[in-house]
């Protein structure tokens, strides 16, 4: 049976940062989005990373035609308040305002922090459920130099929350390029992973998606992008998306959650769930990476009872199994 649920994601520049205001217009448009994703029934939203916020929006420059976010230029203006001063705790009012809105419009935000806990500064993801409760923030485990160099450390917490039904595991920008964020998410049973960042990926979502057997979908200052468990893209804004069109955006998919990758051969027995179950389910095949997405579909029976009417065991855990083995002999 079908495990459906919409999942959404942002990318947008709030402002000039020469001006006293921009970190309350960001926080605003944060509560928009929300009020947005809720008309439109979304399950999940994701915002970029906190830091993806601080870069200069195109209007602030007479030549945004060639502005690029990610460029690095030694005329921006720097940050009005350092990354201390911008950090909140959970019981803060920002905090509170963006509960309130998650409860109202009823939404699960993955909300993106500087998070200031225990006498320390974490880049964090703020998992935010549609009752309003806050579960454990997601600290990003890689922080870059200049994130040291002012004061961010690096987190240790578990890589996964429930949301909407569904186990989510998060990554934070650097991250990406560190296999431990990404094992340990899967290993805890992730079936989604939601990546905030200042850079878009490209080649790592679907490098990442592919290796691991889960969605990846992502949240920048310069586009979004949805990948599939199968390293195909399922959707992505263009490069500087908001800026060039001079606008917000808000994308969602709709992704089936009752579904798994295997192995293409796998024994023979995927005909034989063709045979039995017919349109009750869907393989998409996929010959050169020698694996195969089977999905379980609205009037057919779950993963599970497929996994073990037939003996099936998911291509990463075959991976893991093959690990021990060699390390057996």
């Amino acid at each position: 049976m079908a495990k459906v649920r919409r999942i959404a994601t942002t990318s947008f520049q709030f402002g000039d940062l020469r001006r006293p205001d921009c970190y309350q217009a960001e926080r605003d448009m944060v509560l928009h989005f929300i009020e947005r994703a809720g008309a439109a029934g979304v399950d999940i939203l994701l915002f970029q990373e906190e830091l993806g916020f601080f870069a200069v929006a195109a209007s602030a420059w007479e030549e945004r035609k060639y502005f690029a976010p990610g460029e690095l230029r030694s005329d921006l203006p720097p940050l009005l308040k350092s990354p201390a001063e911008l950090a909140v705790g959970k019981d803060e009012s920002y905090v509170s305002a963006v509960q309130a809105a998650a409860r109202r419009h009823h939404v699960n935000v993955v909300l993106p922090i500087l998070e200031q806990a225990d006498g320390r500064l974490y880049n964090a993801l703020l998992p935010i459920t549609w009752d309003g409760e806050c579960k454990p923030p997601y600290r990003k485990r890689h922080p870059v130099q200049g994130e040291l160099n002012s004061g961010i450390c690096a987190g240790e917490n578990a890589a996964v929350c429930e949301l909407a039904g569904i186990k989510v595991g998060f990554s934070i920008c650097f991250d990406m390029n560190f296999d431990d964020v990404f094992r340990a998410a899967k290993d805890a049973g992730a079936e989604l992973m939601l990546w905030a960042s200042m850079w878009m990926g490209g080649g790592w979502l679907r490098a990442r998606a592919l290796q691991y057997g889960f969605p990846m979908v992502s949240a920048t200052p310069d586009g979004c992008s949805f990948v599939d468990m199968d390293g195909s893209v399922l959707v992505e804004s263009y490069s500087l998306y908001p800026q060039t069109c001079g606008q917000n955006n808000l994308m969602y998919e709709d992704l089936n959650f009752d579904r798994a990758v295997f192995h293409s051969l796998a024994d023979g027995r995927l005909n034989d769930i063709v045979k039995k179950y017919g349109r009750a389910v869907h393989i998409r095949n996929r010959p050169q990476e020698c694996i195969c997405i089977l999905e379980s579909l609205e009037s057919g029976p779950s993963l599970r009872q497929l996994k073990e009417e037939f003996g099936l065991t998911e291509y990463y855990q075959f991976i893991r199994q093959s690990e021990r083995l060699l390390a057996q002999h």
